[in-house]
């Protein structure tokens, strides 16, 4: 992470030091360039290539349910640690000390909750550390955060030496005591102690998806249209949750103008289709947004709008399992169908 060139932040005089203890989980190491709070131990890490992650985005005054009112939706790397804090400490010094830490580095704050907006937030608890699936879980297992007082969460954003956008997210908060089970079904139970400082630190770095697509000529979509009826495009790309289209997408767009253009008589039904990130509403309503966006792009480049119909699926109609990163971006896909 870097700003103006700045690598590292030596925190003089705080709790945060550097390297790994004898008692982290195996193949645990802390995030590159970050340090820990003294004595801390990793008793949870998993990371994941390439996933969606929800952060709070909601002021104290909105918190009545005590879950994530305001959310933001970002992609990417996801590295997840939970850190257990030596006894005698509060979740106040340790939030301070890693705020210190990642302003140093260059890090925005974007957000802070304290206890007054947390309370005993169980179900925001949930959605920190299960994100979408915290119905499901918390039928199985719990999060090392339950029962525990004196809450704090930050999100941070910054930026990674080559370039790309790094968030943070963290929650602190003092134990009552709890026998914790990290993977919910087997494994080894964490013992707790009461008022340990439990921290849970997520770095989600973004990076773009390999694309194994080539850009789809006229040609080659007039024959599988011919020969299908349909057929899907993967070189329309869209940010996050959102409809316009990115300026990348122009290759795509122009092959579809130009098809339409030398067949007057062809009429197309453009399908937007989503993976099943999020709820099936929204996806819904976004997949329709992006179909929209297209059918507009195509009248923009002189494409009759009587010739086309924009129609948002959502992610009823997959194409690949949702079980893995490389199936969901093929269900992200625009399908033109002949009408």
């Amino acid at each position: 992470m870097r700003t103006s060139g700045i690598l590292l932040f030596l925190i003089v005089g705080a709790g945060l030091c550097a390297g790994a203890i004898a008692a982290d989980v195996k193949g645990a190491s802390d995030p590159p360039d970050f340090k820990r709070f003294e004595g801390s131990e990793i008793a949870r890490f998993e990371k994941n290539n390439y996933a969606p992650y929800v952060l709070a985005r909601s002021d104290v005054n909105i918190l009545a349910s005590l879950a994530f009112e305001k959310k933001e939706t970002v992609e990417g790397e996801l590295a997840r640690y939970v850190y257990l804090v030596p006894t005698g400490h509060s979740a106040l010094e340790v939030v301070r000390n890693y705020e210190d830490m990642l302003t140093g580095l260059g890090f925005k704050k974007t957000i802070e909750l304290g206890p007054e907006a947390l309370a005993s937030g169980r179900y925001f608890f949930g959605d920190f550390y299960f994100q979408a699936q915290r119905d499901a879980k918390y039928a199985h297992e719990s999060t090392p955060f339950d029962g525990s007082q004196n809450p704090y969460y930050q999100t941070y954003q910054g930026t990674s030496p080559d370039g790309r956008k790094v968030t943070v997210a963290l929650l602190a908060s003092e134990s009552q005591g709890l026998s914790w089970l990290p993977n919910g079904i087997g494994g080894n139970y964490v013992t707790i102690a009461p008022g340990q400082v439990v921290l849970g630190l997520d770095v989600i770095t973004g990076k773009a998806i390999q694309s194994k697509m080539v850009l789809v000529k006229a040609s080659d979509m007039a024959k599988a249209l011919a020969t299908a009826g349909k057929i899907a495009l993967y070189g329309i790309y869209f940010d996050v949750d959102k409809s316009d289209i990115k300026p990348e997408s122009n290759a795509t767009i122009s092959e579809i103008a130009t098809l339409l253009k030398g067949d007057p008589a062809l009429k197309l039904e453009i399908g937007g289709h989503t993976d099943n990130t999020g709820q099936p509403a929204h996806n819904l309503k976004l997949s329709q947004a992006r179909a929209d966006a297209v059918m507009k792009a195509l009248v923009a480049a002189g494409i009759d709008a009587k010739r086309l119909k924009a129609v948002g699926y959502g992610d009823s109609k997959p194409v690949a399992p949702n079980t893995t990163d490389d199936g969901k971006a093929k269900n992200r896909r625009v399908e033109l169908k002949k009408l």
